[in-house]
């Protein structure tokens, strides 16, 4: 039996794709997880950062690297090219 991840995904989505992912991770109907999705990001304080949180850790489906993967790599890329000298400000 293969295992399951759960993923972001790229075909269901509408800002990041967390709740298609949901549905298709759980089983459940994709209105209905995106509508709860979207209740609790409007209506909890902590929500938008569970989302936020969510869309970062997450890869996306098909993908093995995650947000997070992205944006370590991203700044690596940008301070190694654009100052090789870190204390060099020529």
């Amino acid at each position: 039996m293969p295992t399951r991840q759960l993923t972001r995904s790229k075909t269901n989505k509408i800002v990041a794709g967390v709740a298609g992912g949901i549905a298709a991770y759980t089983g459940f109907d994709l209105s209905l997880t995106r509508l709860i999705t979207f209740l609790v990001v409007l209506l909890t304080g902590i929500g938008p950062i569970l989302y936020i949180a969510a869309w970062i850790i997450l890869p996306e489906e098909g993908s093995a690297t995650t947000g997070l993967d992205k944006i370590i790599s991203s700044i690596k890329s940008h301070t190694s090219n654009d100052n090789p000298h870190p204390g060099d400000l020529r």
